[in-house]
């Protein structure tokens, strides 16, 4: 299977597109969260699995991201940014707690798993896709397991979280998009140049994710200053939900299904065991802080940065919070977990996690 790389598609991707949209139509329409990066995701996976090409080009992804991080960064007030630098401490409790629990339950899901140590790490630290395969890779983990349980972890936490903090009855209580003008095309061509000028900064900077966290905070400084007020285009933020889940369901690939059935079952299910952790470690922090348990919750998720902020925007929850959580942990996770390895095997974390469960010694 071969996927296209450029926004042209040629006509043996057209049935997946259709189906795509479709899905995306169906589930907007049932009013399903996220419905325009649900539907893509899950109708370009099906086929993929299946053997067939798909239509999920690399420039996509990103322009996916740039509109959706505009989109929240709309969402960013002086109000929400205030409150950041107060329980940035908590930020950085909530990453190297998320680091941490992800070590121990690697060495369960090793043994299971039957794959090594290094790479079971590498799968299940909540990191980015790519980077977290490249520095496995450069310890000897093995690339093609890590990659596989990364894209399920985004997808699983982007099908999962919106519909649980729902069921919870939790709403943030901030504006709501829906009833805010809609921007003129003029601003938006505005806000998208705010946007794209600071993915330009943030990846002269050398941001981790820099077509979301630029995007993201390009326009959310312009919406702080009170500069721009108002709601994306419905038909352009549906686009950039489609792109992105093109991209995720993508990832699922018939090969990689065939050849690590095992991982595909024991990732999902560690990566649930490690939001359920998470999940009622956020709880611990709401009721110890005041922050919003929704907040918190989507914060200290090992899901993509750009889709729990997108989660967040709907909810009407305070943006800001959540992406700073995010990119505290980005920064951590993509910038020292090789160093987090090695330094958790020094003080003998996994082989005493091996020792609890009754396995062998790991280096």
């Amino acid at each position: 299977m071969r996927l296209r790389d450029d926004l042209l598609p040629s006509w043996r991707v057209i049935p997946s597109l259709v189906l795509a949209v479709g899905l995306g139509w169906l589930a907007s329409h049932a009013h399903v969260p996220l419905a325009w990066v649900l539907g893509p995701l899950i109708a370009t996976a099906l086929i993929s699995i299946a053997g067939y090409p798909v239509f999920a080009p690399a420039l996509g992804r990103r322009l996916g991201q740039a509109i959706v991080g505009t989109s929240v960064g709309l969402n960013i007030t002086a109000a929400a940014v205030g409150v950041l630098v107060m329980w940035a401490p908590w930020m950085v409790v909530t990453a190297l707690v998320a680091i941490l629990l992800a070590a121990a339950l690697s060495v369960p899901m090793s043994m299971i798993s039957k794959i090594d140590h290094k790479t079971a790490f590498f799968s299940l630290t909540p990191g980015g896709l790519s980077e977290m395969a490249n520095i496995g890779v450069s310890v000897g983990a093995e690339p093609e397991p890590i990659a596989v349980s990364q894209a399920l972890r985004v997808a699983l936490l982007v099908c999962l979280m919106p519909p649980l903090i729902i069921a919870l009855g939790i709403d943030g209580g901030l504006i709501n998009q829906a009833g805010q003008i809609q921007l003129s095309w003029l601003h938006v061509i505005a806000a998208l140049a705010a946007g794209l000028a600071g993915v330009v900064i943030t990846g002269l900077l050398r941001f981790n994710n820099p077509w979301t966290v630029g995007a993201i905070l390009g326009t959310g400084i312009v919406a702080a200053a009170g500069l721009l007020t108002g709601r994306m285009p419905g038909s352009l933020f549906a686009l950039g939900q489609f792109l992105i889940g093109l991209s995720i369901g993508a990832r699922f690939r018939r090969e990689s299904l065939v050849r690590l059935p095992r991982i595909f079952i024991v990732s999902s299910l560690f990566t649930i065991l490690l939001s359920i952790l998470l999940f009622a470690y956020a709880g611990f922090v709401s009721a110890l802080t005041g922050i919003d348990l929704a907040s918190v919750a989507l914060g200290s998720s090992p899901g993509g940065m750009a889709e729990m902020a997108l989660t967040a925007q709907v909810l009407h929850l305070n943006v800001a919070l959540v992406i700073a959580f995010h990119v505290i942990r980005a920064f951590f996770v993509n910038g020292f977990t090789l160093y987090f390895y090695r330094f958790f095997s020094w003080i003998g974390l996994f082989s005493g996690v091996a020792a609890i469960l009754g396995g062998r010694r790991h280096h």
